[in-house]
Parts: structure tokens; sequence; C-alpha cells
């Protein structure tokens, strides 16, 4: 009689039985018959490499620095002659719909920048 084992690898495998042979028979007779091999595998971490040596040290990272009572850069308060105070604005608010009312423009040497639109205005030059 002939039966179908399937093994570990799974593949089905055509053995000869006798009526006799019990469960327990068939199963000695296939971990006999398997054969397992190791064989190294290529690959691997390979070769070692070199270590790297930099010559100038790190970058220092950029470092958010506090700048007290900052909000008092974007007014002047001057006194008037009858005693009352004006508020004046040295900054110029983004005229940009995105932005509405209180974006101040950064001023730089030669434009000015809104850093919310992203909208410049070139100062003329001479």
């Amino acid at each position: 009689m002939q039966i179908f084992i399937k093994n570990a690898a799974g593949r089905s495998v055509a053995v000869r039985v006798s009526a006799e042979d019990t469960v327990a028979s068939l199963k000695a007779q296939a971990n006999e018959s398997t054969v397992d091999v190791v064989i190294p595998v290529e690959g691997g971490k390979g070769k070692k490499k070199k270590k790297r040596i930099f010559t100038k040290p790190k970058k220092p990272t950029h470092r958010h620095k506090l700048e007290k009572m900052r909000a008092l850069k974007y007014f002047k308060v001057t006194e008037n002659d009858d005693g009352s105070y004006k508020v004046e604005r040295t900054r110029q608010d983004c005229p940009h719909p995105q932005c509405g009312a209180g974006v101040y423009m950064a001023q730089h040497k030669d434009r000015q920048y809104c850093g919310k639109c992203h909208l410049t205005y070139k100062a003329e030059s001479k």
C-alpha cells in the first residue's frame, strides 16, 4: 500500500507501507529518513570599516535667545505738550489679507519681510 506524507517543507512524499505498520512506526520511519543540513550563509556583517576621523569640531546648534520686553521695540511712546501720550508704531503692519492686524514686518537693511506670508518689500536703492 502507498500513502502520502507531508514533510516539514510542505511537500508530499509517497511512502510504501504494509497493512500491519502503525502510525508510530511511520513517524519513526519519517524521522529517520529526514536529513538536516546546515549550510553557512554568505553575506552577513561584511568586513570591518575604517573609523572616520573628523578634523573640525561639531558645529554648535542654534539656541533661541529670549529677549525681555520684546513688544517695546514695536511701539514708540511720545509725550505731547498738553501732558497726553501718543503711541506710534515703529514697524509696518503686513497688508496681506492672510496676516491680518498685529502681524509686523521684519526690518532688514535692504527690505521689509513678513515671516508669516513671505511678503517682501525691497527698499529703493540710490
